[in-house]
């Protein structure tokens, strides 16, 4: 709901998406939809905002050129750390005016690095090298989803890109439990609720670390 100004305490300023979207377990949100999004948001007179810090995984599962998606949005958040490796590194890209918002009130709040050149070079390295590479990290993902689908806690064909989502409703242990039993065997869950939990492939897991986690998980799930 859009909520105008005149009549709410908080009217809407802006709608904000996720891609890919995190608790959807990774999913894509079409083209289609994002663009309707975009007509929507213009019709009310109101900003659309990505939050794209897994926005290369989107590009890399569905095609869509990273460029199209830049210009659907007034402003987009991107990560270079998670799946493209770099140590750090989150940004804002808009046009010159919003960006010079933006650094105003990130120094308002305390915000901004000094020499940062460094961090500024793995960035770089990140996004000339690591993009396409995400489609390993997406395969390695359906490897882990179809070796787990068997015990009833994930829908294989709905796993897109590098995030395993596991509904442990119908499972014999609960997400801490599981947790607890993978991390005692070296593996890592992420628990995100009693009976929901979450893997996620990553650029320092290789085919060796899937095939190891498959077998830990199987054999937790299967007791």
């Amino acid at each position: 709901m859009v909520r105008p100004d005149g009549f709410f305490a908080v009217p809407t300023r802006a709608v904000a998406v996720e891609q890919t979207h995190n608790r959807g377990g990774g999913g894509v949100i079409p083209l289609t939809t994002l663009r309707e999004l975009r007509r929507v948001a213009d019709d009310a007179g109101v900003g659309l905002h990505c939050d794209g810090a897994r926005i290369w995984h989107a590009h890399v599962a569905d095609g869509v050129p990273l460029a199209t998606y830049g210009g659907l949005f007034d402003t987009l958040s991107v990560c270079l750390s998670k799946g493209l490796g770099a140590p750090v590194g989150s940004l804002v890209v808009s046009n010159a005016e919003r960006i010079d918002r933006a650094r105003w009130i990130r120094k308002r709040m305390g915000g901004g690095m000094r020499q940062a050149g460094v961090l500024a070079a793995a960035g770089r390295y990140a996004l000339a090298n690591h993009v396409q590479r995400l489609a390993d990290d997406h395969a390695r993902a359906a490897r882990l989803a179809v070796a787990l689908e068997p015990y009833g806690v994930v829908n294989a064909k709905a796993v897109r890109t590098n995030i395993v989502p596991l509904d442990l409703a119908e499972a014999g242990l609960d997400g801490p439990s599981l947790g607890a039993a993978a991390r005692a065997e070296g593996v890592g869950v992420s628990v995100l609720g009693p009976r929901t939990a979450r893997l996620v492939t990553h650029l320092d897991l290789d085919d060796a670390g899937v095939d190891r986690a498959a077998s830990v998980l199987s054999r937790i799930l299967q007791d």
